[in-house]
């Protein structure tokens, strides 16, 4: 390893040592946002006077109601801890209205000034009232003066209304008017509850992964992961339930015996009142008292000691009701914990078979290349082209086993058409070679394409074939097609598509035939036509077998409409020279045996030319290939 390169290695190290140290000592911030919001509602709601956890949890839950069943929970939660705060609220009302806090030395000023104030702007009303009816009925002369009072008054009425309500607030502030406090928090309570209504109803459970009906391996293992997110918050939330079941139960018990007290101190009251006809002065003297104390310990009229029993009476009631609101939302949120259970398994089933259908897809992936290699090691085809063949349909194979894996684990997409229209263009815009040299394979093996020993001319390069693969074509170079028999030692590969996009000529067809000649110089003086025909007699002899078996492979190669009958014998013809005359003898051979066929003529021509009947004289030119 180089030096640069340790340096390198060095650095990543430390830093990944330093980046794996902060993380440790931050671990705690992960869930910092989290412990921020529990806390901030904590102390929200321990500053309230009533408790309205219930149906802000309710609230929260609702959206995550996903199937219909779900929803049936979230509304009958919602109801039950929409009543269960109402019955909270009015109980604290009644409370405060029987129980008002302990007055303080700043709480009994602002109670003097509230009740100073009250009576002045009571009376500035009644003032008000008096000036109007006065204005309606007095003369014109006295209208002004009685509007301008009027208004004076109505002034001096709207200052001391808002110094009014100024000194509410202080007062509230204080503490001196529970009542005003829990009326504010019930306003507060009705208007967030309102925009929570609206919130819900613009929510939307489709966007979640528990709702969407892809069985792909991402989806549903997002949807095990929401729905065990949601049980927890559904157990918390039974758990609270039950918690605030029972502290309305002890809360009942205290205020029942608490009542029971007070009713036997009822009893006495009436057992005084009715023997006090009858009793003696020595009663008296004994420090009884015909009426209850209140709760300060000052005696409160039978009347008023009534209306309290009643009114202990009602929060008892009051408390039997919320009891029975929290025990049945813990029952719904218990089934709800059912339901989502019940889901979850489903889901995990699901995930179950995903995990099969990809060790399946697996299996056919090394099935299908077990299959592929022992299939093409029984062809007898060439080392190199069978690789070829090998690596296209294993990667083949591979593709589209990776393709149903990646259906598996994400799903199919929702606009699926338009992703495979658009990748195939790409493809083929990316791929356009590799797929018209590879369908160009196709026309190559069919019956008007080439194969190996075939003699042919691409793009201007003749030679013989040597292989056609699938993507190209390999032929053993030429320096001329007539000159098959002599190559210049170079292979020229070309790609397929030129079978499509291209033309090539294959002139082994119908075998591989060409016409060829020999020129015979005859001096002038001698019978020119005698040796010619000497000449034409021997070629015909010698080229006889293969025109007939030429005459038959064109026939054979032609359709029936455009059959004609074809002629292979040898032509002869005569043309004068300067010093004499030139015969030239056309004859048909087959390409790889031109050389030896022209090599026997030749022999033949000399040795006709040194018999007896033809001069000596004749000489023999150079051959012309045609």
């Amino acid at each position: 390893m180089k030096s640069g390169e340790k340096v390198v290695l060095t650095v990543l190290l430390v830093v990944l040592i330093v980046a794996l140290g902060a993380i440790l000592l931050t671990r705690d911030w992960a869930d910092s946002p989290r412990r921020l919001h529990v806390d901030t509602m904590h102390s929200m709601h321990k500053d309230q006077l009533v408790d309205t956890r219930a149906l802000e949890t309710a609230q929260q839950l609702a959206p995550l109601a996903i199937t219909h069943w779900e929803q049936e929970f979230a509304q009958e939660a919602l109801r039950l801890a929409d009543h269960s705060v109402d019955l909270a609220f009015a109980a604290a009302l009644e409370d405060a209205k029987e129980n008002p806090p302990a007055e303080t030395a700043e709480t009994r000023d602002l109670t003097k000034r509230l009740l100073d104030l009250e009576g002045r702007v009571s009376a500035e009303t009644a003032k008000v009232a008096q000036l109007t009816a006065q204005l309606g009925k007095a003369a014109a002369n006295h209208k002004d003066a009685l509007q301008e009072d009027l208004e004076l008054v109505n002034a001096q009425l709207a200052l001391d209304q808002d110094e009014l309500d100024d000194a509410h607030q202080d007062l509230t502030r204080a503490g001196g008017d529970k009542r005003a406090l829990i009326q504010q928090q019930l306003d507060q309570h009705e208007a967030s509850q309102a925009h929570a209504a609206k919130a819900a109803g613009s929510a939307n459970p489709e966007s979640s992964p528990e709702a969407s009906h892809s069985k792909s391996l991402v989806t549903q293992t997002q949807a095990i992961l929401s729905l065990q997110a949601k049980a927890s918050l559904l157990e918390q939330a039974r758990q609270n339930a039950l918690d605030r079941a029972a502290k309305d139960s002890s809360e009942h018990e205290a205020l029942e015996k608490q009542l029971n007290d007070e009713k036997s101190q009822q009893k006495v009251v009436r057992t005084r009142a009715t023997g006090s006809a009858n009793a003696s002065s020595a009663t008296t003297a004994a420090g009884s008292t015909a009426n209850p104390l209140g709760a300060k310990g000052e005696p409160i009229s039978q009347v008023v000691f009534l209306k309290h029993l009643g009114v202990d009476q009602k929060n008892i009631a009051a408390y039997d009701k919320r009891m029975q609101d929290e025990q049945a939302l813990a029952a719904v949120y218990t089934n709800w914990l059912a339901l989502a259970a019940a889901r979850r398994k489903a889901l995990i089933h699901g995930v179950l078979l995903c995990v099969l259908w990809i060790v399946l897809i697996a299996l056919f992936i090394f099935v299908a290349n077990s299959a592929v290699q022992r299939f093409l090691s029984d062809l007898s085809l060439d080392r190199r082209q069978m690789h070829a063949i090998r690596a296209v349909i294993l990667f083949a194979v591979e593709a589209i086993g990776l393709i149903l894996i990646l259906l598996v684990v994400f799903g199919i997409p929702n606009n699926f058409a338009t992703i495979a229209a658009l990748a195939g263009a790409g493809i083929t815009v990316a791929m356009k070679d590799f797929i018209v040299g590879f369908f160009g394979w196709f026309i190559l093996m069919g019956p008007n394409g080439i194969k190996p020993g075939d003699w042919v001319e691409i793009n201007g390069v003749g030679g013989e074939v040597l292989s056609v693969g699938l993507l190209h074509t390999v032929i053993l170079e030429t320096g001329s097609w007539s000159d098959a028999g002599h190559p210049t030692g170079r292979k020229v590969t070309f790609v397929n598509s030129f079978a499509i996009e291209g033309h090539y000529f294959n002139f082994s067809t119908s075998g591989q035939w060409l016409w060829d000649e020999i020129e015979v110089q005859v001096p002038g003086g001698q019978d020119p036509y005698k040796v010619a025909e000497a000449i034409q007699k021997i070629a015909a002899d010698e080229t006889g077998a293969n025109g007939k078996t030429a005459e038959q492979e064109w026939e054979r190669a032609t359709s029936g409409d455009a059959k004609k009958s074809f002629s292979a014998v040898p032509s002869m013809s005569v043309r004068p020279a300067g010093s004499g005359v030139d015969v030239h003898v056309r004859y048909l051979t087959r390409a790889n045996e031109r050389h030896e066929v022209r090599a026997r003529l030749y022999r033949e021509v000399v040795a006709l030319l040194h018999s007896a009947n033809v001069p000596e004289t004749v000489a023999v030119k150079p051959p012309t290939s045609i």
